[in-house]
């Protein structure tokens, strides 16, 4: 799939999440839910722990060890970040115990439908990296799909439709016509 596919499915997996919230924290929970759509590719493929790891593309990075290792650091990082006070422009801010369980669970959901995603090209994925090489693919062989070809535009559709009928439910919802 595409960067621009994972990061609107991420947005889409994370939408659940982030009518359950309030504005606030949904729209951390959308933010949360694409950069872990986003995250395996950017980790093997741009940034600069690439080389120092030994990092190749749908590697290690896409995996259940990192996926696992990644939210924890999330949860980590966001937990440090509540017990700050940030005062800008003489606002206080602070993450709520809700903002944080709902990001970290979005950024896991983004991350598995980056990998799920992934287990339906023709390469498939290696989950249980660096454990087993075994190999994973979602769909049959005369279903699977390159990275650009015809899942990638259904994934995309899907993805789009599911956050705009999301943003449609929170919009409805904070207007007072939605239970």
């Amino acid at each position: 799939m595409k960067r621009v596919t994972h990061g609107l499915l991420g947005a889409a997996v994370a939408m659940p999440l982030a009518l359950a919230v309030s504005p606030g924290t949904a729209i951390g929970c959308v933010w949360w839910g694409m950069a872990g759509g986003g995250f395996p590719d950017w980790l093997d493929l741009r940034s600069d722990l690439r080389k120092p790891l030994r990092l190749r593309h749908r590697g290690v990075s896409h995996s259940a060890f990192a996926g696992v290792l990644l939210t924890l650091g999330v949860f980590w990082l966001l937990r440090i970040a509540q017990g700050a006070e940030l005062s800008p422009g003489g606002q206080t801010l602070s993450l709520g115990d809700d903002a944080v369980w709902f990001w970290t669970a979005s950024f896991a959901a983004g991350f598995a439908s980056h990998v799920l995603s992934d287990a339906c090209t023709r390469g498939g994925i290696q989950p249980w990296l660096p454990f087993s090489e075994w190999k994973l693919w979602l769909l049959p062989k005369p279903l699977r799909s390159r990275s650009d070809g015809y899942l990638d535009r259904v994934a995309r559709l899907l993805a789009t439709v599911t956050v705009i009928a999301g943003v449609a439910i929170f919009t409805m919802r904070l207007a007072g016509s939605w239970g």
